[in-house]
């Protein structure tokens, strides 16, 4: 997102939603003398103490006014639109606000939840379209929205203090999975492993965008939830299905004097009638990751108002919001291809040791 910092980018001016008198000029100092901020906060503390803030630094090209980030600054849009919205607290969707308000050309650049997943992200607007690129993505972490737009995550809680959490939407069929998980557990190797410190930021983010039925399986702070490997106040990556789940785990397989001497292999448990096919889904993907997307990086993304029709969206695997259609296309993924898996599923595989 580096060019988005580019003061010869910012020729007008740019909107900060979450005010901080210390951000705020710091932002008017990017954009240099030509432009001009404007902050929106609901807390009017918050709106207070960056007013006298910005007031002391001097530079006179802060404007924090209080209001909903969600709704934008409409009272102040220039003419054709700002050059750059960045918002600074987790938001779940897009707002339609955001949209408008920008200039064409101009880069939106907020922190996106997908199924909990939060990555700071820099579109820039196409007309109706905002894109993004794979060089465009962060890892990241805010605090939540808390204006018209915040929402309540829904969960179902099972046994031994474990709660499934759906960030996108409740599925149809999560009935019947307390019962599942006191039944016998599956075990999938997926011979992929990751070095001790090694993030793996884009395979959380293909489950989640890729695969039917995900949510995420919490364990709270008193209970160890008796699943294998999910440490507790953690949380997995989880597929449910026909009264049946399945999640994603990584296991120490060799270890060593150093982070990078270290490996440790993603097992994927599952539970349930259809367990078996869940956990082959999510090795099967797991392996996707390594062998095609691994190295590539993020995908390329594209958010597109929420009444815009099936057949006018591009290929790719799509995950609807309130506002928007959110369409990810994988680096080297035929999102049109069944998830396969191969004879060799059903055992471990030792070669990543």
């Amino acid at each position: 997102m580096g060019s988005f910092n580019n003061p010869c980018e910012i020729r007008r001016t740019r909107r900060l939603l979450g005010a901080g008198g210390f951000n705020a000029e710091l932002l008017a100092h990017v954009i240099g003398r030509r432009g001009r901020v404007v902050t929106v906060d609901l807390d009017p503390y918050v709106v207070h103490r960056t007013q006298q803030l910005t007031a002391e630094a001097g530079s006179g090209r802060v404007t924090a006014i209080l209001g909903d980030g969600a709704l934008g600054a409409p009272d102040h849009v220039p003419a054709d639109g700002f050059d750059g919205i960045v918002v600074t607290y987790n938001v779940w969707d897009v707002s339609p606000a955001w949209r408008e308000q920008l200039a064409e050309d101009g880069y939106l650049v907020l922190p996106l939840e997908m199924h909990g997943y939060t990555r700071a992200i820099a579109l820039r607007k196409r007309g109706s379209v905002l894109e993004a690129g794979p060089g465009d993505w962060a890892f990241c972490g805010f605090i939540r929205d808390r204006g018209s737009a915040a929402r309540t995550t829904p969960t179902v809680d099972l046994p031994g203090g474990l709660q499934l959490r759906f960030e996108d939407g409740l599925p149809a069929d999560a009935a019947g999975l307390d019962q599942s998980v006191r039944g016998p557990r599956y075990e999938l190797g997926t011979g992929v492993c990751v070095a001790g410190g090694e993030s793996f930021e884009t395979l959380q983010l293909l489950l989640a965008t890729t695969l039917d039925g995900f949510c995420r399986l919490a364990v709270d702070g008193e209970h160890d939830g008796g699943l294998a490997a999910v440490p507790r106040g953690a949380d997995a990556a989880a597929l449910v299905s026909e009264e049946s789940l399945a999640y994603l785990t990584h296991v120490l397989v060799e270890d060593g004097d150093t982070p990078a001497e270290r490996r440790s292999e993603f097992i994927v448990h599952a539970f349930g009638p259809a367990g078996e096919g869940l956990a082959q889904q999510m090795a099967a993907r797991v392996r996707d990751w390594d062998s095609t997307v691994r190295a590539a990086g993020y995908p390329h993304l594209t958010v597109h108002p929420a009444d815009t029709a099936d057949q006018e969206l591009p290929e790719g695997h799509v995950l609807d919001k309130a506002d928007s259609r959110l369409v990810f296309r994988w680096p080297a993924l035929d999102s049109s291809a069944p998830v396969t898996t191969t004879a060799g599923d059903l055992t471990r595989a030792a070669d990543c040791r």
